[in-house]
């Protein structure tokens, strides 16, 4: 549990759900001892993750999506992008901060379910500077402060 940041009512559900089925040793005692492998660990904790974003039905969709297409049904080495309640699978961030191609895996409604998309994403830089501008703006920051204790310096083109 202290590995996987999961509750033990957590890892029972994803075994009642068949997603994360752990060993169990008897050893003649009245409980089981539960041992879960390494990639079995990594399991839970990408469920966990994505968990934070969307919910646990439209990760099965994500899930039954791979197992349709053949695709490794696991999550612990995809690349996973959620945007609202749409999914998305990125395999190159190549493109990072202009397009990037995804695969759309699961959404609640199901439209558009195995199409590639383009995503936009910011570049990082461009979020530098939207936060430095916002500084400059702003009232109550003292920016010689704030210049001092910045990490990034604003982009001058």
């Amino acid at each position: 549990m202290e590995l996987t940041g999961a509750t033990s009512n957590q890892l029972q559900y994803l075994e009642r759900a068949g997603l994360v089925i752990p060993v169990r040793e008897w050893n003649g005692k009245k409980k089981p001892e539960v041992y879960y492998n390494w990639q079995q660990i990594l399991e839970i904790r990408a469920i966990r993750n994505l968990r934070e974003k969307t919910s646990l039905q439209v990760i099965r969709k994500v899930l039954d999506f791979f197992e349709k297409y053949q695709i490794d049904k696991t999550l612990r080495d995809k690349q996973i992008v959620v945007v609202d309640d749409e999914v998305f699978c990125v395999k190159d961030w190549s493109d990072l901060g202009e397009q990037i191609s995804a695969l759309k895996v699961a959404d609640k409604r199901g439209i558009g379910i195995g199409q590639y998309t383009l995503l936009v994403i910011p570049a990082f830089i461009d979020i530098v500077d939207e936060i430095w501008r916002a500084a400059e703006k702003s009232n109550v920051i003292d920016m010689e402060e704030f210049r001092r204790k910045a990490k990034a310096e604003p982009n001058v083109a």
